[in-house]
């Protein structure tokens, strides 16, 4: 990979941005096994001609710093960042989980943005099972999983107005526990062997899911708010809903405008934090199908 500095960030800065001590063991790792295989493949096909600037790799440097508390914490009697490993068909995986604390917790910390916590990431709960998975293969007891999340984005005048919102910049995010972990282990595994003998251009296209699929919507507005009354996906719930409105607003002497504000979705993931969007056919069609 290459590495731009596009705003000319510090010299000390960009070494620390693109500094990367991690070292590659066994077949697949359990961040990688749960990326989407057409991703992972065309990463590692194009890897040379991968261009990134340093800015974008603020947040990983800033998510880092969950490995430095740790070690300045010295949690005594407990396992920080072992890495572990297990076979399934064939493939050795393996994984490095931030803290094992007895009796039987397992801890991941994340420096993430406060909507993750207050919507969920399902690839937390992915990430989380299949590390408990390697630790009980490895004779460990797991009974509690957790990410703990700081909040890189938290507002505090927000936290005092909203009781839902999270009301410190740090909220430990409890993970359910899988009752049986191989199946999807087995699956994932099978099918990132499948995407090595493919081409770029057979991989298996990503899911709406693993995109960050937003849908197109329709928000249904009242004169010039901003906020809209109510937004449907159905376009045709929006035009029953806006005439609805129109017509209760036509009994009054000054009645409101309401209008349908087109709201057009985008597969986030492949628009803003794919770096190999540029090799994916998939991605490609869909350009050529909202235009």
């Amino acid at each position: 990979m290459k590495f731009t500095n596009k705003f000319d960030l510090p010299a000390p800065m960009y070494k620390a941005l693109i500094h990367d001590d991690y070292v590659s063991a066994g077949d697949i790792s359990v961040t990688a096994l749960i990326m989407p295989p057409r991703i992972r493949q065309l990463k590692l096909r194009h890897d040379d001609q991968i261009a990134e600037d340093v800015s974008d790799r603020i947040w990983m440097l800033m998510g880092n710093m969950g490995h430095v508390l740790l070690e300045w914490a010295e949690v005594k009697n407990a396992f920080q960042e072992e890495r572990l490993s297990c076979q399934v068909n064939g493939w050795i995986v393996t994984g490095k989980m931030d803290l094992y604390e007895p009796p039987a917790t397992l801890s991941d910390y994340k420096v993430t943005s406060t909507w993750s916590v207050i919507y969920g990431k399902p690839e937390w709960e992915k990430q989380l099972n299949l590390y408990a998975y390697l630790y009980r293969t490895a004779g460990f007891r797991v009974n509690k999983l957790q990410i703990v999340a700081v909040l890189r984005d938290w507002v505090k005048s927000r936290a005092k107005k909203d009781k839902g919102y999270p009301q410190c910049a740090v909220k430990i995010v409890p993970v359910g526990l899988w009752p049986d972990v191989l199946p999807y282990l087995t699956s994932r595994v099978i099918l990132h062997q499948m995407a090595v003998n493919l081409d770029d251009d057979n991989l298996p296209e990503c899911t709406p899911e693993e995109r960050w699929e937003r849908p197109t919507t329709f928000a249904v507005k009242k004169n010039r708010n901003k906020t809209a009354v109510r937004v449907y996906e159905d376009p045709l719930q929006a035009q029953q809903r806006m005439k609805q409105l129109q017509f209760q607003a036509g009994k009054k002497k000054t009645p409101a405008k309401y209008w349908i504000e087109d709201r057009p979705g985008e597969s986030v993931r492949c628009e803003n934090y794919c770096n190999v969007n540029r090799w994916c056919n998939q991605y490609q069609k869909l350009k050529q199908e909202e235009e």
